[in-house]
C-alpha cells in the first residue's frame, strides 16, 4: 500500500554543525512517497515506523529496506535490514543507515556499493556536505566473486560525488596479501574523460637497462582539446619527454601534434622530433589537410622507436593539401615534401635525399555530355552517349641528391572525349579520343618555355558469355560459367606539334624523350598502335538452403598480351596469366604466370596458397572435463607463397603460418612464424601463452627475429587496464 508521507527537510544550503531546537522552526514541507506492509504512526512523537518491504521515494532517490523509522523530533530516518539507497541507478547497500533531514548528512554502516565498473565496501558511510562523503576502511575491486581476487584499501577516504575520490594511503590486495603501497591517490570518478596521472610502465632492455617509461599527466582541457605530458628514464640510455595534443570539433576538424625530447648519456645529444597533423572541413566544401614531420637527424627513427615496423621507416613527408569546389569542377593545391632517411653516400653514388612539390596544383572538370540527350529514348542516338571530360596539371618540382639538385616545372592540359553503347545489346563498344598540351620552364637542349600538343585515340570492346548448369556436386545446385574476351585498341600518332626556339612545327613522337624531361605524369605518349587482348573467365556455384542462397566463386582466370602493330621485332608481349581457386572458405590459391611467346620460356612464376582452420578437437579435452565442455577452439592460419627462379633470380619459397589453441577456458596458446624453406630458417617466430584470472589476465610472449630478440610479460586487471606488472626484455 501507498501512502503520502510530509517530512520535514532543512531549507537549501543549511549545512549546521549540530541540531538544536532552533533548527527545527526553520523546516520547510515536502512529500515523499512511501509504501510497506506495516506502516505505523505515533500521533504523539508523529514518529513513523515502516516494516516489512519498505519502499520511501524521494526526488531521484528510492530507499528499501525492511525496516523504516522516522523520528520527527530529531528530523532523522534509520533504515535497517538490508536496506538499499537508490540515487540516479548508481545503487549503495548497509548494515544500517542513518540520515538527518536537518543537516541533510547521513552515515551507512558496512556500505556496499556497485559504481561504474566497480565495488566499494567500508565499514561506515559518512555525508558530511551535500556531495562530500567519508569512507572508513574503504575497499575497491572489480571483481564481482564474493571473495575478491584483489581489492584496494584505504583506512580513510574522502568521496566528491561525480568528482574525485582522495584516500592515504593505499594497499593493493591480491588474495588478501598486501602487494604494492601508495602514501596517497586520487582517482577520478567522473564519467568520460578526465584529468590525471598515468600509469608508468616498467621492464629491462639488453640497450636501456631498467626502464620507467609514460610517466605523465594527462589534461582533459574539455571534449574537444586534451594534453598528455610524459617522460622516460632509462637508467644505461637516456631520459625523455614528449607532449601530446589533440583536437577534434565533430564535422568541423581534428587533428594533433607531437613533441619528442630526449638527452643521450652515452653522446651526450639532444634528440628531438616534431609531428603535426590537421584537418578541416569548411561549410562551403572547401577541406584543408595538413601533415608535417621534422627530425633532429636521419637515424631517429631507426634508433629511437619501439616497434620493428617504426624502426624501419625510410622516410618522412609533410604536406599542406587545399581542395575547394569550383561548380562543376574543383580545384586542388598542394605543397609536398619527402625526406628519405636511408641515404650512405659510401654505397650509392648521389642518392636522392628529398623530393619536393612545391606547389602541385589540379583543376578537374567532370566528365559530361557533349550533346543533350532527348527525353524519348526511343529518340537518342549512339552520338548521345559521347562525353567530354578537362584535366589541368601544374608541378613544380625540387629534387635533391647528394652532389647534385634538379627542379622542373610544367604545366599540362588533358581533355577527353568518351563513349559508351551497346550495339545489338550484345558487344559494348566504347571509343575514346584525347588530346594533350604540355609546356615546361626548359627542355634538354636549353630552350626555354616549350610546349607541344599531341593526341591519342582508342577503342575498347568486350561481351559477356554464360553458361548455366545444373549439378548437385559438393551440395551445389547450380553452376554458371562466364567468359569475358575484351580487345582494346590504341592509336598514337608518329608525330606531334612541338614549339620550341620560336618555331611551331610537326616534330616525330620518338623524339620527344630527347628533347623533353619527363617527370611525374610529363611525358610524351610514345608513338605506334597497340592492341591489348584479354580473357576473363569465372566458375560460380550456387547453395541453396531453405530460404537463404549463397552464391561462391570458385575459381577466375584471366589471359593478356599486348601486340605492337607499329612494325616492331617483337610483336606480342608475353602472355600473362592469373588463376584463383577458391573451393572453400578455408583453401585458397593463385597463381601468376608470364609466357614469353617467342622463347617459349617463362618469365615469372609464382604460387601462393593460404589455409585457414577453425574447430574443435574433443581428444584433447581431459575426461574430467568433456562433461563441462563441447571441444577445444582451434585456428591454425597458413600462408605460402613460392617463386620460381628465372635469369639470375633465386627460387624463394616462404611459410607464414599462425595457429591458436584454447588448451582450457582459461589458458590459451598462439605460435606465430615466418620461415624460409629454402635456407631452412626462421625470419622470424613468437609464442604467446594468455591466462585469464578472472578479473585479472595475463600474458607472456617470447619474439626471435633478426631485428629484435626477447620477451614481453604482463599481468593486468581487466576492467582496468591501466593497473599492470609489465616487463619488456628486448635485444634492441
Amino acid at each position: 500500500m501507498t501512502h503520502l508521507l510530509v517530512l520535514a527537510l532543512a531549507l537549501p544550503g543549511q549545512e549546521p554543525d549540530s541540531i538544536t531546537p532552533a533548527d527545527s522552526a526553520a523546516i520547510q514541507m515536502e512529500n515523499v512517497a512511501y509504501a510497506s506492509d506495516s506502516p505505523v504512526f505515533f500521533p504523539s512523537s508523529r514518529n513513523i515506523v515502516l516494516v516489512g518491504a519498505s519502499r520511501i521515494d524521494y526526488r531521484d532517490m528510492t530507499l528499501e529496506a525492511d525496516t523504516v523509522v522516522y523520528d520527527a523530533g530529531a528530523g532523522s530516518v534509520e533504515a535497517s535490514g538490508s536496506p538499499e539507497l537508490i540515487d540516479r541507478g548508481e545503487s549503495i547497500r548497509g548494515g544500517r543507515m542513518y540520515y538527518s533531514l536537518i543537516t541533510r548528512r547521513g552515515r551507512i554502516d558496512d556500505p556496499d556499493s556497485r559504481y561504474e565498473f566497480g565495488y566499494y565496501t567500508g565499514t561506515a558511510v559518512t555525508q558530511v556536505g551535500r556531495r562530500e562523503f567519508n569512507i572508513t576502511d574503504a575497499r575497491f575491486t572489480t571483481c564481482s566473486e564474493d571473495s575478491s581476487h584483489y581489492y584496494f584499501y584505504s583506512p580513510q577516504m574522502k568521496v566528491f560525488q561525480n568528482d574525485r575520490a582522495v584516500a592515504r594511503p593505499v594497499y593493493m590486495y591480491v588474495e588478501d596479501t598486501p602487494v604494492f603501497f601508495f602514501p596517497w591517490w586520487v582517482f577520478p570518478i567522473r564519467t568520460g574523460r578526465q584529468s590525471g596521472f598515468t600509469i608508468p610502465k616498467f621492464g629491462q632492455t639488453s640497450r636501456d637497462g631498467r626502464y620507467l617509461r609514460d610517466m605523465g599527466y594527462y589534461f582533459a582541457f574539455s571534449d574537444y582539446l586534451d594534453l598528455l605530458l610524459s617522460g622516460d628514464i632509462m637508467d644505461k640510455s637516456r631520459i625523455a619527454l614528449s607532449a601530446r595534443e589533440r583536437h577534434v570539433l565533430r564535422y568541423v576538424h581534428h587533428g594533433s601534434s607531437e613533441v619528442e625530447w630526449r638527452r643521450e648519456f652515452q653522446t651526450g645529444l639532444d634528440r628531438w622530433r616534431l609531428f603535426g597533423e590537421h584537418i578541416h572541413d569548411f561549410s562551403d566544401g572547401s577541406s584543408a589537410r595538413l601533415r608535417g614531420e621534422v627530425l633532429s637527424d636521419r637515424s631517429y627513427l631507426k634508433e629511437t622507436q619501439q616497434t620493428p615496423e617504426a624502426r624501419m621507416n625510410n622516410e618522412i613527408r609533410s604536406w599542406a593539401n587545399f581542395s575547394r569546389p569550383l561548380g562543376r569542377a574543383s580545384f586542388q593545391l598542394t605543397l609536398d615534401r619527402t625526406a628519405y632517411l636511408a641515404t650512405d653516400p659510401d654505397s650509392i653514388p648521389d642518392e636522392t635525399e628529398s623530393v619536393q612539390s612545391l606547389p602541385d596544383a589540379k583543376l578537374t572538370v567532370p566528365s559530361a555530355p557533349l550533346f543533350g540527350a532527348p527525353a524519348d529514348p526511343s529518340m537518342r542516338r549512339p552520338w548521345h552517349s559521347l562525353y567530354w571530360n578537362l584535366s589541368a596539371h601544374y608541378l613544380s618540382m625540387d629534387t635533391r641528391r647528394e652532389d647534385s639538385r634538379e627542379t622542373h616545372s610544367g604545366l599540362r592540359a588533358q581533355s577527353d572525349i568518351t563513349g559508351s553503347w551497346k550495339p545489338w545489346e550484345i558487344l559494348a563498344v566504347s571509343p575514346r579520343i584525347t588530346g594533350t598540351a604540355t609546356a615546361y620552364d626548359r627542355d634538354r637542349l636549353g630552350g626555354r618555355y616549350p610546349w607541344w600538343l599531341a593526341g591519342s585515340a582508342g577503342v575498347s570492346t568486350s561481351t559477356d558469355l554464360y553458361g548455366t548448369f545444373s549439378t548437385g556436386l559438393f551440395g551445389f545446385s547450380a553452376l554458371r560459367h562466364t567468359i569475358t574476351p575484351s580487345a582494346t585498341l590504341g592509336w598514337v600518332p608518329g608525330t606531334y606539334l612541338a614549339y620550341g626556339d620560336g618555331e611551331l612545327a610537326p616534330a616525330p613522337a620518338d623524339s620527344a624523350d630527347d628533347i623533353y624531361f619527363s617527370f611525374s605524369d610529363f611525358r610524351a605518349p610514345p608513338p605506334g598502335t597497340t592492341l591489348r587482348l584479354g580473357l576473363f573467365q569465372s566458375l560460380e556455384a550456387k547453395r541453396v538452403s531453405g530460404d537463404r542462397v549463397e552464391k561462391v566463386e570458385l575459381a577466375t582466370l584471366e589471359l593478356s598480351a599486348t601486340a605492337d602493330l607499329s612494325g616492331a621485332d617483337t610483336v606480342f608481349s608475353p602472355l600473362a596469366a592469373r588463376l584463383t581457386l577458391t573451393p572453400g572458405s578455408a583453401l585458397g590459391l593463385s597463381a601468376d604466370a608470364s609466357w614469353d611467346l617467342y622463347s617459349s620460356e617463362f618469365e615469372q612464376v609464382d604460387f601462393t596458397t593460404t589455409l585457414r582452420l577453425t574447430g574443435a578437437d574433443q581428444t584433447l579435452v581431459p575426461d574430467s572435463a568433456r562433461s563441462s565442455q563441447s571441444g577445444l577452439p582451434l585456428r591454425l592460419s597458413l600462408s605460402h607463397y613460392y617463386r620460381l627462379g628465372l635469369g639470375e633470380e633465386s627460387d624463394l619459397s616462404k611459410l607464414r603460418a599462425s595457429a591458436a589453441l584454447a588448451l582450457s577456458p582459461s589458458w590459451s596458446l598462439q605460435y606465430d612464424a615466418y620461415y624460409d624453406l629454402l635456407d631452412g630458417s626462421f625470419v622470424s617466430q613468437s609464442y604467446t601463452l594468455s591466462r585469464d584470472l578472472h578479473c585479472w589476465e595475463a600474458v607472456f610472449m617470447r619474439h626471435i627475429s633478426e631485428v629484435d630478440t626477447g620477451f614481453y610479460f604482463r599481468i593486468n586487471i581487466k576492467d582496468l587496464p591501466d593497473v599492470k606488472i609489465e616487463q619488456h626484455v628486448s635485444s634492441f
